[in-house]
């Protein structure tokens, strides 16, 4: 299988995948379990519309574009992050990116917005779930960029330690 070389493109199709592993879980919650009051796609229309225009299947459509356009961006930071960390452990450092997205939409941005636009607080049950859709998110754009990134991409631990260890001289040359 071809490998990705561009590192945005990589990003972009990470997310996109995590994304969707993230509403996956998302839809399943709303409407099989019914553990969530919302979908994604409907708090990102709530970016840019009222709740009633939202509700409508070109507020749905807008909506559905907001959350994978972010979800695809999203992806950028962790083939940056892997490429500086390496591969090793992508599950896991992906799991933390998620839990980031999670606490900065929903804890500091939610809360701004809250009282403005009217898309949260919402329910514990709900934020519980949300927390692990965006796992789910991390998780897969993380595994994404290790399985489809290709090899020049990513140093290898020992070249990473020997970039490392010539900073460190460096700075301590320059004290």
């Amino acid at each position: 299988m071809k490998k990705i070389k561009d590192p945005i493109i990589l990003g972009l199709v990470a997310g996109l995948i995590g994304n969707t592993a993230k509403l996956t879980g998302n839809i399943f919650n709303r409407y099989v379990l019914y553990k969530s009051e919302t979908t994604y796609p409907e708090i990102a229309g709530g970016l840019f519309m009222s709740k009633k225009q939202r509700k409508r299947p070109v507020g749905k459509l807008v909506g559905a574009i907001a959350d994978f356009s972010l979800g695809g961006i999203l992806g950028i930071p962790i083939v940056y992050l892997l490429r500086y960390t390496g591969t090793d452990k992508a599950a896991i450092k992906g799991l933390g990116v998620g839990h980031f997205v999670w606490v900065i939409m929903y804890g500091t941005i939610g809360r701004g917005l809250g009282k403005t636009k009217g898309v949260f607080p919402l329910d514990a049950e709900t934020n519980l779930s949300a927390f692990f859709n965006h796992s789910w998110y991390g998780l897969f754009a993380a595994l994404t960029v290790s399985k489809l990134g290709d090899s020049s991409l990513f140093p290898e631990p020992t070249s990473r330690r020997q970039k490392n260890d010539s900073i460190t001289n460096e700075m301590s040359n320059n004290s």
